[in-house]
């Protein structure tokens, strides 16, 4: 996501960046020197503890830069007067029936540190500033510096060569596109929308195999996308398998698969045999 908000805000923006190479989001005190240089009119955080088995291995480090963080940035923001955005998941909420969606006015329940350690960080900031946007995301996609979400990470074992990948047909989301929520986000905070707590996924629900594989077809790439069950992968916490989302508030993004079009034919690299 931040690769997204740079290009949204890049124009017409200064924009102050840092991330993990820069500074541990856990240690206050490195927060706080860069935000004092920075005395931002904005504060969008991108950062989060990810991954529902990292977090149940080291649930301190996940409550640290998941929940604490957060609630520090809300402080700021209310002392200082700046708008802050702030990412948050689906996960907060169990599994639904299939057919529903989750809106801003369903009640969360996490059944994964994950998800308790991103809605605790939502109530510490509601508690401590006045002008926020919470946007809760699905499975992102979109170019980014690293490789570290599931989209990404498939399309790179793809892109090397990898002929066959395994995918879980049985988790079931509302895909996000960086480039389409960085610029409602933009728009939001230029308007000064509604403060408040948003959804914000493209339209449309996908399994992450149907989501990886219109990717690859997109692409036009040889590699056989086998439908699985999550089942078959080694897990240590409860996953979230159907957890739909939809607002309320604001139209849905654009189709997620126009998205996932144009992503592909904007940052789609050639493959090459392993």
């Amino acid at each position: 996501m931040g690769t997204a908000f740079c290009s949204a805000y890049a124009h017409d923006h200064e924009i102050v960046t840092a991330n993990s190479a820069d500074f541990d989001a856990a240690d206050l005190g490195q927060v706080s020197e860069i935000v004092e240089h920075a005395m931002p009119d904005v504060i969008i955080n991108c950062i989060a503890y990810m991954g529902v088995d990292a977090c149940e291995l080291d649930p301190a480090r996940a409550f640290a830069v998941n929940t604490l963080f957060p609630k520090y940035l809300a402080e700021v923001s209310g002392r200082k007067g700046c708008q802050l955005v702030h990412l948050s998941t689906d996960a907060v909420f169990p599994d639904t029936a299939e057919g529903r969606c989750y809106t801003e006015d369903s009640f969360p329940h996490p059944i994964n540190i994950y998800g308790l350690t991103k809605l605790e960080a939502e109530h510490m900031i509601q508690a401590n500033s006045c002008q926020y946007y919470i946007f809760r995301l699905s499975v992102l996609f979109g170019p980014a510096v690293k490789n570290n979400q599931f989209v990404e990470k498939m399309l790179d074992k793809a892109r090397i060569g990898h002929d066959v990948l395994k995918i879980a047909d049985d988790i079931i989301c509302t895909p996000s596109y960086s480039y389409d929520v960085a610029n409602c986000v933009r728009t939001m905070t230029d308007t000064k929308a509604p403060f408040g707590l948003y959804h914000l996924v493209n339209q449309g629900q996908s399994s992450l195999y149907g989501l990886v594989k219109e990717m690859i077809d997109c692409l036009g790439w040889t590699v056989v996308i086998e439908p699985a069950s999550y089942r078959d992968f080694p897990h240590t916490g409860n996953k979230n398998i159907c957890v739909p989302i939809v607002s309320s508030k604001i139209p849905p993004l654009r189709c997620w698969r126009e998205a996932a079009k144009e992503y592909c034919q904007q940052y789609g690299l050639p493959r090459r045999d392993l």
